[in-house]
């Protein structure tokens, strides 16, 4: 293994590269520590111990964003990914975080689910799990476990801006077209919106 190049990031750090790729970030003290410099070859011994270093400190950066909220695994490793680590110390990293379960997407989805369950649309709310780099099996499985359904989230807007069913049946046209439209911005499909609507006064509010 050999140190191809030592970059600067910023006034104290230093982007390291091994063979030719982007390795790790290390301040000015660590490469000091290390002895580091461009062109320098590690035998198998000062190999293993530097790898087991920057695979300690790219867990430890886990740890610490981790304590901060709660990530999904991709959106973790993406973040190591901006630390500096390259692919290898970043999948590291979460291995370590998922071996004692800090780091469970199932359960990061959950509480997706519980923030905003009845706020938001199905198609909104995969959305929004999918952008945090949720996989589509994990969100289907969430999703049925929910039994969220885009009746309830449109029934408790309803229920926010409107006191009773009459209100609704006595809105305007026009204000009648841009409720259904914001309802629709939110991901809220047209014929679920206005089945709701039209039975506003029928369904109970204990089931949402």
């Amino acid at each position: 293994m050999t140190v191809t190049a030592i970059e600067s990031v910023t006034r104290h750090k230093m982007r390291v590269s091994l063979d030719g790729e982007p390795a790790f970030v290390f301040t000015d003290r660590e490469i000091r520590e290390w002895n580091l410099t461009e062109e320098m070859e590690f035998d198998r011994a000062e190999e293993e111990a530097l790898v087991q270093y920057v695979c300690r400190e790219a867990a430890r950066t886990a740890m610490n964003l981790l304590v901060k909220r709660d990530y999904a695994q991709a959106e973790l490793y993406r973040k190591l990914r901006e630390r500096g680590y390259s692919e290898y110390f970043a999948r590291q990293g979460i291995a370590y975080v998922s071996s004692y379960h800090y780091l469970d997407d199932e359960r990061y989805a959950r509480q997706m689910i519980g923030r905003y369950k009845g706020t938001a649309s199905r198609k909104m709310m995969m959305n929004k799990m999918k952008q945090k780099g949720l996989s589509d099996d994990v969100i289907r499985e969430v999703m049925e476990a929910s039994e969220w359904t885009d009746e309830m989230g449109i029934t408790r807007e309803l229920h926010r801006r409107f006191s009773s069913a009459e209100q609704i049946e006595e809105m305007a046209d026009k204000e009648r077209q841009k409720l259904i439209q914001s309802l629709m911005r939110k991901g809220y499909g047209y014929g679920d919106i206005t089945h709701v609507m039209r039975y506003f006064g029928e369904i109970d509010q204990e089931r949402v």
